[in-house]
């Protein structure tokens, strides 16, 4: 759909009614611990330019505005993963047209002396930056500021460093040489930083937080950080070399949210001590990762009381996991599917009510 079609008035009206309470329970003022959030349309393959991202995510959103669940939805300049490793000179393979895959990167780097002869990362000359850039100016100009729309899929530092340096000989380097890697961490925070700010500099009014896949208002805080490297760390070395960077981007930005593909439950102690967490995501049924998280009870038990926000992906057996991830005192967002055609619009809701009910009644 093409923005000039697209009905602006609609989704005024649509996000006024949802906008208090969304902002409310992102920044812990609202009454309610459970937040229903339903996912629409997500789509991470047509990224080759601006315009039919635009188009496709317009499509979505009106589609949107036809469910009952509060969550707001926002725009996004997803452009690939490899977006820092571009800065260091790692070039975008996009994969032929028509075929549905997003683009990938190679290393640029094999070892300790590759690593020190990058060239020095330059926002202005990355050419995935600048098309992100651009794209961020177009949404907003396109929509007249009215959509919220977030910074890009931000990998974390040590997510970045395994897109740019051979995953192996990084994992080597953290047992034999840590301060060597420790210094190209710090290079990719500080270059995650000033990229983020200029991005937010382009945004402006209209930057939903804290962003990618995270239920997000442009009255949230923080900043989503994708770090699926926690599922191939021990609890140490994530401490030691993820925990402090990302630390580092969540007092830049008023807090983080952590998201990771996986099943990252043995990591939950290390994730739940970086300072400036506010939320974290996962997914919680086969539906939504081929190896999704399944002790859900270990996550209800870690989270209960801490005031982190739990969003739960999950597909159709979400009322079954829902019982045993769900606590009274934690806070959770219930992210599914939403009601299939011909079903009320309102099922969901009405189900999860039922449920917590249940769950608080005892």
């Amino acid at each position: 759909m093409k923005a000039k079609y697209f009905d602006f008035g609609r989704f005024r009206e649509f996000r006024a009614k949802r906008e208090e309470d969304l902002a409310d329970f992102l920044i812990g003022k609202s009454k309610s611990n459970v937040f229903l959030k339903e996912v629409a349309f997500e789509n991470f393959y047509a990224c080759r330019n601006r315009d039919e991202s635009l188009d496709l995510q317009l499509d979505a959103i009106t589609r949107h505005m036809k469910l009952k669940s509060g969550n707001i939805p926002y725009l996004e300049p997803w452009f690939g993963v490899g977006v820092y490793a571009n800065a260091f000179g790692a070039e975008y393979i996009w994969s032929p047209e028509g075929v549905k895959e997003s683009p990938q990167t190679h290393y640029v780097a094999h070892s300790e002396e590759d690593v020190e002869k990058l060239p020095e990362p330059d926002i202005q000359k990355s050419p995935i930056m600048r098309m992100i850039i651009d794209a961020i100016d177009y949404f907003v100009e396109q929509t007249n500021g009215e959509i919220p729309v977030c910074v890009t899929d931000t990998q974390s530092p040590i997510d970045n460093a395994t897109l740019v340096w051979d995953t192996s000989s990084f994992f080597l380097s953290m047992c034999t040489n840590p301060e060597f890697v420790h210094k190209f961490l710090d290079k990719i925070t500080r270059l995650t930083i000033e990229f983020t700010d200029e991005q937010i500099r382009h945004l402006g009014e209209t930057w939903a937080r804290p962003g990618h896949i995270m239920l997000s208002s442009t009255r949230g805080s923080g900043i989503a950080l994708s770090d699926d490297n926690i599922v191939m760390l021990s609890p140490e070395h994530y401490s030691e070399f993820a925990v402090k960077y990302n630390e580092v981007i969540a007092s830049r930005y008023g807090g983080l949210a952590i998201h990771s593909c996986g099943n990252y439950r043995n990591q939950l102690d290390a994730l739940l001590s970086t300072k400036g967490l506010v939320m974290i995501d996962g997914a919680f049924s086969l539906e939504c990762d081929p190896t999704p998280n399944s002790d859900f009870e270990q996550f209800r038990d870690r989270l209960k009381g801490r005031g982190v926000i739990l969003q739960a992906r999950m597909g159709e057996d979400w009322r079954e996991i829902l019982p045993r991830l769900y606590h009274p005192d934690m806070k959770i967002v219930i992210s599914v599917p939403p009601p299939k055609q011909g079903e009320p619009a309102d099922k969901n809701i009405v189900e999860l009510d039922r449920i917590i009910s249940k769950i608080e009644i005892g």
